[in-house]
């Protein structure tokens, strides 16, 4: 990396695009940033939280972690050439005349700009990479805040997908249509060995199933803010959803498909016929495997208190109970309510709520099997699938729902 000694705020030297001759004296700048990007840049890319007035070495260290690569002339340096640069959108801004550029950034009323590097900005700003009122804050200022950093590091990460991977907010327009679109590319999928390996282990007892996921749809959420929610119904999330607005409770959201596999009872009644969702495999004279087509549902919420109310609002909404599915009761859930809800978070939200179990995750491929253990079974559970794959398994805590946990240790079935 091209160590660079120039700092943001001497406009003059570092902002030569920016074509001004004063510094504005004004510090009341807006906040671009999500309250969430810091963590998120520490979390993801180990970026330290930025503070103060961020100065070119800084920026350009941080900018290395998010893309891996140097994209500081130290000879010619600006913010929205680095941006440009940082996004693999130089060759584009290049076919910018100066007309083009000029009418792009009068369109936003911001003036001052050097014809030399005006195409950089016009292209930033059609790509999305930054805002006008935070292109003009720039402009006008030649300061690049913590905020500002901040908010520039995450558009890169976004923009080159790096950083979060999800559809959208509970909140959005168009939310329930994005849900319905993700539900119908939705089929059975199979990894032939992490498959085997999780048969195995379910038909030798040491465990009672397991589900694949496909790793590329990770959602890459903050886990500190992060819920991860089980089901299989479409209704079911839509109306999930709506209920987290109609609380109050705004949240961003990925569906994480996953095949649900565990075993299927012959005294449950003939084997139902095949489909793109479901089906029963015979894989020993004595072991019948369900394939089922579910999801995880993984909600990064604004706050760690509203990733609490979430607890009460599934038990409250969305589980079912003796009281409540009794003849007469007036109580009222929303579609797909489940006896044993299964959410569950990396960390303990609140001791009363969520008891500790864990994943022991075999991973190959792109595929991973994610069998749940309780606490003490857990080393038996990784020691045999090692031993069947000859794979490491990654013990990764998690803390479930009351109603789960006592459904898996067979304390009770509500």
């Amino acid at each position: 990396m091209k160590k660079v000694s120039l700092f943001f705020i001497t406009m003059a030297i570092m902002f030569s695009f920016l074509g001004c001759t004063t510094l504005s004296t004004n510090n009341q700048q807006m906040n671009y940033a999500d309250p969430t990007d810091a963590a998120y840049l520490s979390e993801y890319f180990g970026i330290a939280e930025l503070t103060g007035n961020v100065d070119a070495t800084t920026f350009d260290a941080a900018m290395l972690k998010v893309i891996g690569k140097d994209v500081v002339d130290e000879n010619d340096f600006n913010v929205m050439k680095v941006m440009i640069d940082a996004t693999s959108l130089t060759k584009l801004a290049a076919t910018y005349t100066d007309a083009k550029a000029s009418a792009r950034l009068n369109k936003e009323g911001i003036v001052g700009v050097g014809k030399a590097d005006a195409k950089y900005l016009a292209c930033a700003l059609d790509a999305n990479l930054i805002l006008p009122s935070a292109a003009k804050e720039l402009v006008e200022t030649g300061i690049v805040d913590s905020d500002m950093a901040t908010y520039l590091l995450m558009n890169v990460a976004q923009a080159n997908g790096s950083a979060r991977n999800y559809l959208g907010n509970t909140s959005d327009a168009d939310i329930l249509q994005k849900i319905s679109e993700v539900f119908n590319s939705f089929s059975l999928y199979s990894d032939g060995n992490l498959d085997a390996i999780g048969a195995r282990a379910v038909q030798d007892k040491a465990s009672t199933g397991y589900n694949l996921k496909i790793d590329s749809k990770n959602a890459k959420f903050i886990p500190s803010l992060t819920i991860q929610y089980g089901h299989s119904d479409e209704t079911h999330l839509k109306q999930l959803v709506v209920l987290l607005n109609s609380e109050g409770i705004d949240a961003k959201i990925q569906i994480e498909p996953k095949v649900s596999i565990y075993e299927y009872l012959l005294d449950w009644g003939p084997i139902p016929e095949a489909s793109p969702f479901y089906m029963v495999e015979k894989f020993s004279d004595d072991l019948y495997l369900v394939h089922a087509v579910e999801y995880d549902a993984k909600f990064e919420f604004a706050t760690l208190e509203d990733l609490k109310k979430f607890d009460t609002i599934i038990n409250t909404y969305s589980k079912k109970n003796e009281g409540n599915q009794k003849e007469g009761s007036q109580v009222k859930l929303i579609e797909g309510a489940w006896w044993q809800p299964l959410y569950s978070a990396t960390f303990n939200p609140d001791e009363t709520a969520y008891k500790k179990i864990v994943d022991c995750v075999l991973d190959e491929n792109g595929y991973s099997i994610h069998p749940f253990s309780v606490v003490e079974n857990s080393e038996a559970l990784s020691t045999k699938l090692e031993n069947l794959s000859g794979l490491p398994v990654h013990q990764i805590p998690l803390y479930v729902n009351n109603a789960f946990y006592r459904y898996i240790t067979g304390e009770d079935f509500q």
